[in-house]
């Protein structure tokens, strides 16, 4: 097989120990990287996982947990969040931001928020209304 060029290879290490039957663990950033690169639209399951030398019904299963929310890989940091009434009263004037109202929750964002965090609270929420 030729090499066309656009299926990704992982440079890192990839097998974390192998069993005294041959079998692999595999690293948990290179099962990440290669779940993070499978969800990209266009990106073929069995090329990719061919290209970095695993069986393409693992990489499946690993996909299968990242969507299950058993995260592959490591683990989110989750931020503290307090749900407020409705109706309260601020007696603090508004600062400068946005509201995202998704799946009944009401997340206010200020400026000056750090966008990774903002990303993995709205990942989160999102999650959790499936």
């Amino acid at each position: 097989m030729e090499d066309s060029g656009h299926i990704p290879v992982f440079a890192g290490q990839r097998v974390a120990r192998t069993n005294a039957r041959g079998r692999h663990r595999y690293c948990e950033p290179f099962k990440a990287w290669l779940v993070e690169h499978v969800l990209k639209p266009g990106m073929s399951t069995a090329g990719l996982a061919m290209r970095n030398q695993i069986n393409a019904n693992q990489l499946r299963r690993w996909v299968l947990l990242h969507r299950r929310c058993e995260v592959v890989g490591p683990v989110p940091r989750l931020l503290p969040v307090t749900v407020a009434p409705e109706l309260a009263v601020s007696l603090n004037p508004p600062q400068p931001g946005i509201e995202i109202e998704l799946g009944g929750a009401l997340v206010r964002v200020r400026h000056g928020m750090d966008a990774a965090a903002l990303r993995t609270v709205l990942e989160v929420l999102r999650s959790a209304v499936r």
